[in-house]
């Protein structure tokens, strides 16, 4: 209950900004509502004073154009707030976004291992659209509703206690049952967006992977996994429309059940003259009032619930905790980077390093060599804060990491990955990647190391960055590490290629370094790293 109503607290504080507006929509639907309930009180009048005899033919007259100017009034402030809902939501809903991709882009990296790109793309996409119908179809609808329900029982209370007593309490049931269907419906909703996201994770995956799957021949299995989720998703909208299908029908025998009910009681006192004819009829014309906001909250609720799913999903993103930044800037003038006493696992007690310690002098060029899941890539990202250590701590001139603002300490590095995306879309066109120029995995990867080398930095990190490379293009990238002077560079690689002559090499096995020196010591030790580089020398001879 209260994670609902932190919820809600949450999806109303967007609308703030726009209070004025909701104000002026809220008041147009208060004269609406008001409206509504005159013209049947004016029938009612005209009705008793024909049977009476006191209504004139002129009376009639006057009394039909206000009938109609109430129509009239009401179809122009319904318009109103009908508009203002509309603009107001789409502003709230763009806030939303914007806010919600701003808190995910600050996100630690741990919570995009553990989440796909396709569920994340469907909580900015379709479940922030979905919210777009609770603002503008709901929100400030069901406060007019209530009014129009609340008005209603008072005005039929007022013509007849027993009438307004025996609606009152069919009303009642009607509630306590719909309470009891709010759960039920609650977990359709929620099941709904999780086989909706799976299957826009599955087709993002897919489309990303199709040259992979063509490759293997795995098209076939690929569809056999398809029709898995699109089946899933199939019947998470077929229970949907099961248990929607229940509601509406029970309101509607509910009506109709009342009505009869209404005019049998209602019957026997227009002949004890208890009340008139026109009353009769006022409060059958206001029955039906009263039951449309009730069928119509059918549809809403529908709403409502598929809104509050959204809102769960989006809310728990929200309440993920963003990267923990510290206030003190990098200094670029750095003396040292230490790693003391690391102990590091991305899952469980699968320890990627172990009680791992390295000290980066500024000035520095070091070549972190060893086999894929030594931890060679985890040293990085521990440098650049995409993880935190579960032991130990990583310290710059004695100050812990958590202390620094990573945003100063990612823009002294720059970083080259193995197979660094380029964005193809971007808003200003001057910026845009023409991916009809830059066909290959070789061209893109030269335009990264061409993008990265030319900004300013004071650390350079190539992880693997020289691997789509043929031999020529990544001699000219150890020819530009050879140049730079007065900056700290990390190769991280499998071939040794770039390895320079004052490179420190470590080399890492199952997450702890078994071997550190220049290349001209390891290899009068004869040790491990000698065998790597006499087989990397015999590969390339042959």
């Amino acid at each position: 209950m209260n994670r609902d109503r932190n919820i809600l607290f949450w999806l109303i504080g967007f609308a703030k900004p726009y209070i004025f507006w909701l104000i002026i929509a809220f008041s147009s639907m208060i004269l609406v509502a008001y409206f509504e309930l005159l013209i049947p009180y004016k029938i009612k009048e005209v009705i008793d004073g024909i049977l009476t005899g006191e209504m004139t033919r002129e009376l009639i007259k006057l009394s039909a154009y206000s009938i109609l100017s109430f129509i009239a009034t009401i179809f122009i402030f319904s318009s109103l707030f009908s508009y203002i809902l509309n603009i107001s939501g789409q502003k709230i809903m763009f806030s939303i976004r914007e806010s919600l991709f701003r808190h995910i882009v600050k996100l630690p990296q741990s919570y995009f291992d553990s989440n796909d790109v396709g569920r994340i793309t469907t909580r900015v996409t379709n479940d922030i659209n979905a919210l777009n119908e609770f603002y503008t179809n709901v929100l400030v609808q069901l406060v007019k509703d209530f009014l129009v329900v609340i008005g209603v029982i008072f005005l039929i209370i007022s013509f007849n206690s027993l009438l307004g007593l025996i609606i009152l309490g069919i009303n009642i049931v009607v509630i306590i049952l719909a309470l009891l269907y709010k759960e039920r419906l609650r977990r359709v909703y929620s099941n709904l967006r999780r086989t909706i996201s799976q299957l826009n994770s599955f087709i993002n995956e897919s489309i990303r992977s199709i040259s992979l799957l063509k490759m293997y021949n795995k098209e076939q299995l690929n569809y056999r996994r398809f029709l898995c989720y699109s089946e899933n998703n199939y019947q998470a909208n077929l229970d949907q429309m099961y248990t929607f299908a229940m509601f509406r029908p029970f309101i509607e025998f509910t009506t109709v059940f009342t009505a009869g009910v209404i005019i049998w009681v209602g019957s026997h006192q227009v002949i004890q003259k208890s009340m008139s004819i026109g009353e009769l009829l006022a409060v059958l014309f206001y029955l039906r009032m009263m039951f449309k906001p009730i069928l119509d909250l059918a549809d809403k609720y529908n709403i409502l619930q598929s809104a509050l799913a959204a809102s769960e999903n989006l809310f728990s993103i929200i309440n993920t905790s963003s990267e923990k930044n510290g206030k003190k800037l990098f200094n670029k003038n750095f003396k040292s980077i230490v790693f003391k006493d690391i102990w590091f696992s991305y899952a469980n007690d699968n320890w990627i390093l172990k009680n791992f310690n390295l000290e980066i002098m500024n000035g520095d060029s070091f070549v972190l060599i060893g086999s894929t899941g030594s931890g060679k890539t985890t040293i990085l990202n521990l440098i650049l804060g995409f993880y935190k250590p579960q032991k130990g701590e990583i310290l710059i001139d004695g100050t812990p990491l958590d202390s620094y603002d990573m945003e100063s300490i990612r823009s002294n590095f720059s970083v080259i990955m193995q197979d660094t995306p380029l964005f193809n879309n971007v808003p200003n066109e001057d910026d845009f990647h023409n991916i009809d120029v830059i066909r290959s995995i070789g061209e893109k990867q030269i335009q990264n190391i061409k993008t990265m080398m030319d900004r300013t930095f004071q650390v350079i990190v190539l992880d693997e960055a020289t691997s789509n490379l043929d031999l020529d293009l990544e001699k000219d990238v150890k020819n530009y590490l050879e140049k730079i002077e007065n900056k700290t560079s990390i190769v991280i690689a499998h071939r040794l290629n770039l390895i320079k002559d004052n490179d420190i090499i470590i080399l890492l096995q199952n997450g702890e370094i078994i071997e550190k020196g220049t290349h001209s010591d390891l290899i009068q030790e004869k040790g491990s790293y000698f065998d790597i580089f006499r087989l990397n020398q015999n590969f390339f001879k042959n």
